[in-house]
């Protein structure tokens, strides 16, 4: 109704003033990094089903009350354990999620219209058969990208329905560590279900062998260009990767000196018996590059076979000694190379990223990036070092990741630490069709006789892109940002409560989204506010955000009463009116810092 939306609106306006005073940037304001709205957490719970899962539904919290537990903490703990042991929750009703959707393709190639609804058959394709059948043969854009679309679409199942919560969330960490931008070049969209099927294989175990399965992929071989890096003159061949590995992906930016080429004032950093140089240089890089030359990928050139398999390509490498991270044997006197005369491509490539892997730069960066993701923003030092220890202790240990997640996860400071955090948008959707048991759509041929509609999965991620939030889609290398300050802005935050209303229409997702049906008959405003705090939140605020929803939902009335239609205009005593208002006021809601704090 119109004056529901008005109020909608009016009411969002009033909760732009509490997003300021919780931190976050009002409308028109330049963004600010967010505050924390409590010291300590609601309840152990909160912190389970806001942190370690993309949010609260009822069967995950009927799953969390299940587990044993003699106290919170002991509760909390197992959860914990359970969680990190993916493979022994049983996850049924995703995978038949999974295997019953149906996603549209229509496209006009060579004068012939395709117009069907398939289901996700190319998600568990090797990338051997994905490369013959969607690379090489004449295909249409949109058959080349479907692998892509059905990945974008598993994603959002899993992220909505899987019981593997925590799981799910590490996924997407180290898709976002790891970014490759999916429809930058029709080979990576192509194969992308073997890229993601990497990052599923190893979110929870080794970082070299990670690294490595990475590194020879071809959505990383492609987005940063080794697959042409070959010997040359100067510098070496391509250096892209190279640059990417050192200050994204192993030992950061905060190890880097800048245009610094005089190895033998590098500080020396030690580790037991192993030595390092403390930071990366330029020529660190380039000497990478060099160790990586002829990692590529056979694509039927230059001799090379055509099966998309990775490959070593001797006459490309560069056999000359190398020299990385090596340490100054004593202050002043430059090291000698580190990598011998005719080491051979796999050999150079294996040990230059074995090298940074091991590297305690690496674990330092690594810790603090898993830290910011799960508990805080600035997360405590003495999080930081507690992770470090024993991510450099496992470094060899095949669930090397899954022992410093769990360390994270059971310290006093992730337990203790609530509202340090903010839900990048796409994670506030999925937080809101997981606590209101949304029904993703399924994609039909035609709409009464109209074949191109019925396509909703394109329509929703169309919607949820404009949020700047874009899943398999950040433009570069470094992946979405994952602090306040960059989400906490007009743009990301207005488009983002339009989501919460556009995506259950036809023209915006057919997302089915039954508020009024899952609220209890005969309740009271006070008591409807109370029931979605709970399903929403998964506690009840002491500020002013219950308040104001229930003053919003009685419009003058008794909140002590189930909400009435107006007598007068616009509602007319119309009870329409009243579910529209129920709808309007879960919406709110979700506009709260309350649920966008996590």
């Amino acid at each position: 109704m119109e004056l529901t939306r008005r109020d909608l609106l009016e009411s969002g306006a009033l909760l732009i003033t509490g997003l300021a005073a919780g931190g976050f940037a009002a409308i028109g304001a330049p963004a600010t990094p967010v505050a924390a709205c409590y010291n300590a957490p609601p309840s152990l719970r909160a912190v389970a089903m806001r942190r370690l899962a993309f949010g609260p539904s009822p069967e995950l919290i009927a799953m969390y009350e299940a587990t044993p537990g003699s106290n919170d903490e002991e509760r909390f703990d197992n959860w914990v354990r359970q969680q990190l042991n993916p493979a022994a929750i049983d996850d049924t009703p995703c995978a038949n999620r999974l295997a019953a959707t149906q996603l549209k393709i229509r496209y006009t190639y060579n004068n012939q219209t395709m117009n069907e609804i398939r289901s996700l058959n190319w998600l568990n394709a090797s990338r051997e058969w994905l490369w013959q059948h969607r690379v090489i043969p004449d295909l249409a854009w949109a058959e080349r990208m479907r692998p892509y679309d059905e990945v974008r679409v598993a994603t959002w199942i899993r992220a909505v329905y899987s019981r593997r919560q925590l799981f799910e969330v590490m996924v997407d960490f180290w898709h976002n560590h790891f970014n490759v931008r999916a429809d930058a070049d029709s080979r990576i969209a192509a194969t992308w279900p073997d890229y993601d099927r990497i990052i599923r294989t190893h979110a929870l175990g080794n970082f070299h062998t990670l690294l490595l399965e990475v590194t020879k992929s071809v959505a990383m071989m492609y987005y940063l260009n080794n697959v042409s890096n070959k010997a040359g003159g100067g510098e070496g061949g391509n250096e892209n990767f190279a640059r990417e590995l050192f200050e994204l992906h192993t030992l950061g930016s905060e190890h880097y000196l800048k245009f610094y080429d005089q190895r033998e004032n590098i500080p020396v950093v030690e580790y037991g018996s192993e030595r390092f140089a403390a930071a990366y240089i330029d020529y660190d890089v380039y000497e990478a590059s060099r160790c990586l030359t002829g990692w590529t990928i056979a694509n039927g050139r230059d001799g090379r076979p055509n099966t998309g398999a990775f490959y070593l390509m001797e006459a490309w490498h560069d056999n000359f000694p190398k020299t990385v991270l090596a340490p100054a044997p004593l202050p002043g006197i430059p090291p000698a190379p580190n990598f011998p005369f005719n080491n051979g491509a796999q050999r150079d490539g294996e040990e230059v990223l074995r090298l940074v892997a091991r590297h305690p730069g690496t674990g330092r960066h690594l810790c603090k990036k898993l830290c910011q993701r799960l508990v805080a923003d600035d997360p405590p030092e003495v999080l930081i070092n507690a992770a470090y220890t024993v991510w450099m202790q496992h470094r060899d240990s095949p669930d090397q990741i899954r022992r410093v997640v769990e360390t994270i996860l059971l310290s006093p400071q992730a337990k203790n630490i609530f509202g340090h955090k903010m839900r990048r948008p796409l994670e506030s959707i999925w937080a809101f069709l997981r606590a209101t048991n949304a029904n993703l759509p399924s994609d039909v041929a035609s709409v009464n006789g109209n074949a191109t509609e019925g396509n909703y999965w394109q329509r929703l991620f169309w919607n949820v892109d404009q949020t700047g939030h874009r899943l398999f889609g950040w433009d570069t290398p470094t992946g979405h940002p994952d602090r306040a300050e960059y989400w906490a802005n007009t743009n990301a935050l207005l488009r983002s409560w339009n989501c919460f209303y556009t995506i259950s229409q036809s023209w915006g997702g057919n997302v089915g989204i039954d508020i009024v049906g899952q609220t209890p008959a005969g309740l009271s405003c006070a008591g409807i506010v109370d029931f979605w705090l709970q399903r929403m939140l998964t506690y009840t605020p002491t500020g002013d955000l219950r308040t104001l929803l229930i003053n919003f939902l009685a419009q003058g009335g008794d909140p002590n009463q189930p909400p009435q239609p107006l007598r007068g205009a616009p509602d007319w005593g119309s009870t329409e009116a009243v579910r529209d208002r129920i709808k309007a006021m879960v919406q709110l809601l979700a506009m709260s810092p309350e649920f966008w704090l996590r």
